[in-house]
Order: C-alpha cells, then structure tokens, then sequence
C-alpha cells in the first residue's frame, strides 16, 4: 500500500460515506471521516472492518495491509478536525440547503488551500460553491453505491472550478483505482440524468399496467444487460431518494421527467424500498 502526502477527510459516515472512507484509507491517505456522534462513525468503522474481513478471506489482502488501512482512518463526531486536511469530501444527504450550510461551515475551519468536494448526485455545484469564499477550490466528485466496487467517479465541475483543483481531483479518483470522468455542472450530470429517463418511465408504465413489474424488471435485465431492473433499483435505492432526484430534474428540466402518481402513493404510506421492508416489492 502507497503511503499519500495529501490527507483526506470526509464529512458524513452513511453508506457513501465509509465507503468512500475506505477508498481513501486503501489508496494510503491519512483518512478522517466525520460524523454526527461517536456512534455513527464507529458503525461506520465497523462495516469498513467487516469489508476488510471478506477481503483478507477472499486471499485479495492480507492481514497486514488490512491492519494498514484501518490505522489510516481517524474516526471523529468533530467538524473541526477535518481542518488540517488537504481534501475533504461531503458525503451528507442530498438536500441542498443542508449542503450549502455544510460547506459555509467548512470555509470558515478548513485551511485556505483545503479542496472542497460534494458527492452530490445532480445537485449544482456553483449553487453548492456559492456558500464559501473558495468557489475556485470546490468541486463534485461523484462516487456510485457501492463506492468500493463501482469504477465511475464523475468530476462535475463548478462555474469557477480551477484547472489546479480539476487536476487535484482527477488525481485522487485516479489513485483510488476509479475511472474519472469530467463534466459540466448541469442537472444529474451523466448517469443519472440519462438513468432517470428509464426511471421515470417506468413510473408511468406502473400506473398503466403495461405489465407485471416482475416482468418490466427481467425484460431490462434480458434485453439491456441491465443489473436490476428499474422497480428493483427504486427499491434497493429508497423510493424517497429516487423521487427526490426526479423532482430535482424536472424542476430544472421540465415536464419530461413527471414522475407517475403510483409512485407517490408509496411514498405516502411510507413503503420506501429495502430500508422499510416494502416498495415495489416485500421483504422479509
């Protein structure tokens, strides 16, 4: 494992937070991850250890490079120890008002030379970068669920984004073992604004009962070599959060991406997916 010179921290313990937590702490950077309380940070930990386990199992590491990794990670429920880093990436929810307090909070205690990067998903990053003094040195880096096996970073960049942080950033993607790619900063980015014409769609084909979502689900899977099919990925993904995102582009995009009513239904009667037991599916 190559030991880094550039110390990352990263803000939010959730499911993209460890994740990308371990990618850093894996490419031999100083790693701090940061949350909320000591108990969510060291859950946190805990699943990173669990992923460190079945790797050491799996003869991919070995116990040494195991123990390595988890001594480059700090654990910590204090924003203001993520000020000495040279990066920090935001791996909080996608809400724009939490974000853009998030990252006023990390201009005023992080070092002036500290790069700002936003997992966000399709959020803007100049509307992100506005709440700081360092719009130059704030950049998307989009990691995918799950972001230790996924290979796609997207490197949306800001109105203002340099060329020094561009690179900063593309370099530390690179590092992780990821495939950056760059892109404007417009709504959903790549993925996700081409993903969420499917989704939507598959929203209306719901209320119209073109046919069994068993059935939708496996044709995408047969005829595009799709992983899951779209009422599987609304599931595994929260039907909140999907919807959200949806409501995200058509606010910025328009009328296309109208999400069908069935959907909401499900969201009212708190069915979200995998996390509550029941969306389009049940489970045990």
């Amino acid at each position: 494992m190559l030991s880094q010179e550039k110390t990352i921290g990263v803000l939010g313990a959730g499911l993209m937070g460890h994740g990308i937590t371990l990618l850093a702490a894996k490419a031999g950077y100083k790693t701090t991850m940061v949350d909320q309380s000591e108990e969510i940070v060291e859950k946190a930990m805990q699943i990173i250890k669990k992923n460190l386990r079945h790797e050491v199992n799996s003869n991919k590491i070995t116990e040494t490079i195991a123990e390595n990794i988890s001594n480059c990670i700090t654990l910590s429920s204090q924003v203001e120890d993520l000020q000495f880093c040279d990066v920090v990436i935001e791996a909080i929810p996608e809400v724009l008002t939490l974000k853009k307090d998030a990252f006023s909070l990390l201009d005023k205690i992080c070092k002036p030379s500290t790069i700002l990067a936003t997992n966000t998903s399709q959020l803007s990053i100049s509307e992100i970068a506005s709440a700081t003094q360092r719009v130059n040195q704030v950049i998307g880096m989009h990691f995918f669920y799950p972001a230790q096996i996924m290979q796609l970073v997207e490197i949306p960049l800001g109105e203002h984004t340099s060329q020094e942080t561009r690179d900063s950033i593309v370099n530390i993607a690179k590092n992780m073992g990821k495939s950056p790619i760059v892109c404007k900063d417009s709504p959903g980015f790549i993925v996700n604004r081409l993903l969420a014409g499917m989704m939507v769609e598959a929203t209306r084909m719901y209320d119209e009962q073109v046919a069994s979502i068993e059935d939708i689900d496996r044709a995408i899977k047969l005829g595009l070599g799709h992983p899951m099919g779209p009422y599987e990925l609304f599931d595994f993904s929260g039907i909140d959060t999907m919807v959200r995102a949806a409501d995200g582009l058509r606010d910025a995009l328009g009328e296309r991406f109208l999400l069908g009513t069935g959907i909401r239904s499900k969201m009212r009667a708190g069915d979200l997916g995998r996390k509550t037991g029941k969306g389009f599916y049940t489970y045990e």
